[in-house]
């Protein structure tokens, strides 16, 4: 073997032995270091209680006697005094006539509006767009469940159908059928002139088809003074939807909602204080405001919550469990001890609280402010400096480029644990 391949292969080798050995070296500090990592995620954290309660409104039940009703109305929608909300018919055959009649004058309304139109462009090609865009704004409120606008769509539709069939017939067919039509609806107006009784709204407010018998009993008078074992005898009262009525018409311009409350459970609680509302038969929050909170009676109170906010889930409802939020706060979910005082006086924060976040392979601080404390865990959010120029005014300092990159964020890797953590650390997580 020649001396010189020799030596190249003991370079080589001591080459390979010194590389194996720093690695070696660094996973057994890693390994050796203890550190410990989570996920900085976005959480919002609720102070709330939970009970069940009645709501309180002033309402106005619409009696009727009859079997044949129709009720024109849909839950939540507003009436003016003498707006007719539903029609009692004396017959089958009234009922029916009604009916065509209801059609006819749709068809009327929606032929007299094409022929107002007819100065403007007759595009056929845009009508066709307009109408493959009104079926699938139709489709998709039917498949959602969402009713509120159905008659509309429904009109909306029909007129550019009949605006369609206009570009090909001309205005003179069209002035026929708005003849014709006109005769129809004389013809079955006529007919129909008895068939039903009108049932009118008695005053101006809300309609709702959800009748309980409690009425006359769950009113905003009877929240006056209201107490505990108030609460409790008027909930135990009968109630149920009585025979001979066809709904009612909420008047009260708001609602309230009453419930009980140990004295513990309402210690955040008091007039004027600003809460969020979730009931379990309704879709969404509702924004209310305390109006009353009741002396104390055998260690429980009375609460009750104010709020405009009328939904149309909210007219049908009485008796309901509650969620009552008092305050809320998001921020980055982190375990308390990730959470340190910063003692590197190469920083300029020495003192103040902070978390070190894994950027690439090194810790780096990130100074925090706590908003909100559990038994295992801080939300915190990312502390920023502030200056105060000669008028007393405090702005945030702008910050860089490069810190802002350093700014915390969802998903980042946050240090938990870790011996002789310094900012600028190589680590591994």
């Amino acid at each position: 073997m020649k001396q010189g391949t020799l030596i190249t292969r003991i370079i080589i080798l001591v080459l390979f032995l010194g590389i194996a050995a720093y690695f070696g070296v660094y996973v057994w500090s890693s390994l050796s270091s203890g550190i410990t990592t989570t996920t900085a995620y976005s959480y919002t954290a609720e102070r709330k209680v939970t009970s069940t309660g009645w709501f309180f409104r002033d309402e106005t039940v619409l009696e009727d006697t009859s079997e044949l009703a129709e009720v024109l109305r849909a839950d939540g929608e507003a009436v003016a005094v003498d707006d007719t909300v539903a029609r009692i018919y004396s017959s089958d055959e009234g009922y029916a006539v009604q009916k065509q009649l209801d059609e006819a004058q749709a068809n009327l309304s929606s032929l007299k509006y094409i022929l107002s139109r007819t100065s403007e462009s007759a595009d056929t090609i845009a009508l066709d767009d307009d109408i493959a865009d009104a079926f699938a704004g139709l489709h998709s409120s039917v498949s959602s469940g969402d009713l509120s606008d159905l008659d509309t769509d429904a009109d909306e539709l029909r007129g550019l159908i009949f605006r369609r069939d206009y570009t090909y017939n001309g205005t003179d067919s069209l002035q026929t059928q708005i003849e014709e039509a006109q005769a129809r609806v004389d013809a079955l107006s006529a007919q129909s002139s008895s068939a039903y009784t009108p049932v009118n709204a008695p005053a101006a407010g809300l309609f709702s088809s959800a009748v309980d018998g409690l009425e006359t009993t769950m009113t905003t008078a009877a929240l006056e003074g209201l107490t505990p074992s108030g609460l409790d005898s008027l909930s135990a009262q009968s109630s149920g939807t009585p025979s001979g009525s066809i709904g009612k018409i909420i008047t009260s311009p708001g609602w309230h909602f009453s419930c009980n409350l140990t004295e513990q459970e309402a210690g955040d609680l008091y007039a004027g204080a600003s809460v969020t509302l979730r009931f379990r038969d309704a879709a969404r929050s509702f924004p209310a405001t305390v109006k009353r909170v009741s002396d104390p009676e055998d260690g429980r109170v009375n609460v009750t919550f104010y709020s405009a906010d009328y939904a149309s889930q909210v007219v049908a409802l009485r008796e309901q469990e509650v969620t009552i939020v008092t305050e809320t706060a998001t921020g980055f979910r982190v375990p308390k001890r990730a959470v340190r005082v910063n003692q590197d006086e190469s920083l300029d924060s020495v003192g103040q609280l902070g978390v070190y976040r894994v950027s690439g392979a090194q810790a780096k601080w990130v100074p925090v402010d706590i908003i909100w404390e559990e038994d295992d865990f801080y939300l915190v959010t990312q502390a920023y400096d502030y200056e105060t120029d000669e008028n007393g005014k405090t702005t945030q300092v702008t910050q860089s480029e490069f810190d802002k990159a350093n700014n915390l964020r969802a998903g980042d890797t946050i240090i938990v644990r870790g011996e002789n953590i310094y900012n600028g650390k190589v680590v591994t997580d």
